[in-house]
């Protein structure tokens, strides 16, 4: 008999794994290790959080710095502001030229000296000016009265701060002065770089205005991180760059006068820490290595007498196993390893006398116990074998089905073309003869039929279900799946209140999300009992997914009609008219056509309001915004512009069409009998009063066309009410 030697099988790993010394030797090898791990991790931690922290109060100081200085220039660009204004109302009222020239010369020479330049644009040309952002900004200082702040790189070659403030002659704006001085990337450069930041300053929309280095690139912001920032609170990220390696960021806002706020991103480099932090895992870990490998060797040395005896033991074990019975302990010592290697011995002179013996008779009954093993092996793994097989055909059914599905719900959002698609995908993979889907009516708590393949639609266009009504009716009220082998022989069959002759086998699944009821979807097949358990489990993964996509849609379709129109009156909201208002504008621009706006409030509402209540006089509002739905072309666009206000579109039409239109609309309602809702309040009539403008002939300006069509509205309330008005003459001055 050959057999390795006992000296090299000890000598394995394996063999070690399981010996003594291993076994006193681990939770002394591991204790170490953990406490070193600990202790590494733990210092580098704390070093990281306070680089981290170092990096932070950079960032904050650079901040705290560029908002004084912005603050600063915004100070000096206000005191100059009033001081031109003081200046200007003082010229119009003193006679003394040349002193005023005098102090006019100094005055222009302190602006220059402190780098800012003045303008001034007569009132009339505003609206003309090229820049739109300049136009939008002289706009909110007249409406306001107020200087406005403005940071921006669009009027020359360096970002500007700017402030724009009306003049007033007699009390009239006239002019509109602005003053600007330039603080760019330079500025940015000069507080940023001492202190190791780089700087960018951008807008609201993210656009980058300004940076103090030329290699930097803005970081991308979500909606909700730029609504934090626009509450003054502090973002701050890390971004991982392959130039630069790790960024730490800081993005706050700065306010601009009392409207007007720019973004601030600051950036600072984490690589130090890092480094760092990676020579202080080396370092700890060479320490760690060297103390395990001192303390394993003296460990080793002084075990190793210990545990002497229990090698001999070992030896003697694995000479029994290698057959040798012969073999016996020579040497004892006067301990329980002495009194372990005696009985050993004893042991070892019956079990030389029995193992000849036994041998035989163990050999046959193993070889025997093999055979009857392999036999059943081979018969289990045949028999998963086939289970396999088939659940993995049931599983590529289910996922082809789910994929087709999931294509039908990329593919359209209306619910008829999706009904169509998903019925569609499911006849082919079941093979069913016919396919009902039904949808829930909350509100009637009813169960209609919506789509069908197989039958004709037209006779289940009637059709619906209560919960106590046969079997789809069962299956919505307990949303559970519900197979019937025979409908023949089932009670609860209805045959879709008789509408359909059915027979053979039926799967009635709810459609169901979070517990919601939705609908339920029957599949028939004409023979009895045709539909196999994977089948059903198959149905079921494709209810879910089913109920899933008209959930989905039908959530779809709900957002799109309530993000378009009021609530109230079911006409298109203000922002979905302003959207198609610049569209139209667009449009009678590129063809050189035009439009009319006619704008409409109802008379005396707040008095309607008050005699009627709340709720009567929301259904007045309702009245009359159908009445100029139905009483306008289709082309035309009606809009509840306010409480009580409504604005019209019309399309290609001049101001004589539109005056026509609104006296058309304006007979309309004041002949129109409205319900109240009971008996109507003596002497109450209900009548409207229009305001008409043209573009472009009244103004090419969409805000200012809407200002005059407000203004001509309020003409014709001034004038008496219930009347149409057009606007006529040049843009009104603030009021």
């Amino acid at each position: 008999m050959v057999s390795a030697s006992p000296d090299k099988q000890s000598s394995s790993p394996l063999r070690f794994m399981r010996s003594l010394r291993y076994k006193l030797f681990l939770p002394f090898l591991v204790i170490i290790i953990l406490l070193g791990m600990a202790a590494t991790f733990s210092s580098v931690g704390l070093l990281k959080s306070s680089l981290i922290q170092s990096a932070d109060d950079r960032l904050l100081a650079t901040q705290e710095m560029l908002f004084r200085e912005f603050k600063k220039q915004e100070i000096i660009l206000q005191t100059y502001t009033v001081l031109l204004q003081h200046f200007v109302s003082l010229v119009r009222h003193v006679n003394d030229t040349e002193e005023v020239g005098i102090l006019q010369d100094q005055l222009f020479t302190t602006l220059e000296e402190s780098n800012i330049s003045v303008a001034f644009y007569p009132s009339e040309i505003v609206a003309h000016l090229p820049q739109q952002s300049l136009v939008n900004l002289f706009d909110q200082a007249q409406r306001s009265k107020q200087p406005r702040f403005r940071y921006s790189n669009e009027f020359g070659d360096h970002p500007v701060l700017m402030v724009a403030a009306p003049l007033y002659s007699w009390d009239k704006s006239d002019k509109i002065m602005l003053l600007h001085m330039a603080m760019g990337d330079s500025f940015l450069h000069r507080i940023a770089n001492p202190l190791g930041v780089k700087a960018i300053l951008m807008n609201f929309e993210g656009k980058t205005i300004a940076k103090s280095h030329e290699a930097q690139s803005p970081i991308s912001l979500s909606p909700a991180q730029i609504n934090s920032i626009s509450r003054g609170e502090r973002v701050y990220l890390e971004q991982d760059h392959p130039e630069d390696g790790i960024q730490r960021y800081q993005i706050t806002a700065i306010p601009l006068g009392s409207s007007e706020l720019i973004f601030l991103s600051l950036q600072t480099p984490l690589d130090d820490a890092f480094h760092v932090q990676t020579n202080l895992i080396l370092r700890l870990s060479a320490i760690i290595i060297a103390f395990l490998l001192l303390g394993t060797v003296i460990y080793f040395r002084i075990i190793s007498g210990i545990i002497s005896p229990a090698k001999q033991l070992q030896l003697a074990a694995e000479r029994i196993a290698q057959g040798q019975f012969n073999h016996r302990i020579a040497d004892f010592t006067n301990d329980e390893f002495g009194s372990v290697a005696v009985a050993f011995n004893s042991m070892l002179e019956n079990l030389e006398s029995n193992y000849q013996q036994r041998a035989a008779k163990d050999i046959e009954k193993v070889l025997e116990d093999e055979a009857i093993k392999t036999k059943n092996l081979l018969e289990l793994k045949e028999r998963n074998h086939r289970e396999t097989l088939e659940e993995l055909h049931n599983l590529q059914r289910e996922t082809e089905v789910v994929f087709q599905l999931n294509q039908a719900m990329i593919s359209t959002v209306e619910l008829p073309s999706l009904f169509d698609r998903i019925l569609q995908v499911i006849r082919k993979t079941l093979d069913c003869d016919h396919l009902v889907l039904l949808l829930y009516k909350p509100g009637e708590s009813t169960l209609e039929v919506v789509k069908a393949l197989g039958i004709d639609e037209k006779i289940l266009s009637e059709v619906k279900f209560t919960f106590d009504q046969g079997i789809t009716g069962y299956v919505a009220e307990t949303q559970r799946i519900s197979y019937i082998k025979d409908l023949e022989n089932d009670e609860r069959s209805l045959s879709y209140h008789g509408q359909v002759a059915s027979r053979g086998s039926m799967v009635s699944v709810p459609l169901v999300v979070k517990g919601r009821l939705l609908g339920v979807m029957n599949l028939h097949k004409k023979r009895v009992d045709s539909f196999s358990t994977s089948e059903l489990k198959l149905i079921q993964a494709v209810a879910n997914q089913t109920a899933v996509a008209v959930d989905n849609t039908q959530l779809l379709q709900r957002a799109r009609n309530a993000s378009i129109h009021d609530e109230l009156t079911g006409l298109a909201n203000r922002r979905y008219f302003q959207d198609i208002l610049k569209r139209e504008v667009g449009q009678a621009r590129r063809f050189s056509s035009n439009f009319s706006l006619l704008m409409c409030d109802i008379d005396h509402f707040k008095q309607i309001s008050q005699r009627l209540g709340p709720m009567r006089a929301d259904s007045i509002l309702r009245q009359v915004a159908q009445s100029l739905l139905h009483n306008t072309r289709s082309i035309d666009l009606v809009c509840r512009f306010s409480k009580e206000q409504f604005i019209l579109l019309l399309p290609k039409t001049n101001r004589k069409g539109a005056v026509a239109a609104a006296e058309k609309l304006r007979i309309i309602i004041q002949n129109k009998q409205f319900d109240y809702s009971g008996a109507p309040p003596a002497d109450l009539q209900v009548t409207v009063s229009f305001g008409v403008t043209e573009f472009p002939a009244d103004s090419k300006n969409i805000y200012e066309l809407l200002n005059l069509a407000d203004h001509a509205l309020f003409a014709a309330k001034k004038e008496g009410r219930n009347r149409t008005v057009t606007w006529e003459g040049p843009a009104p001055g603030p009021e």
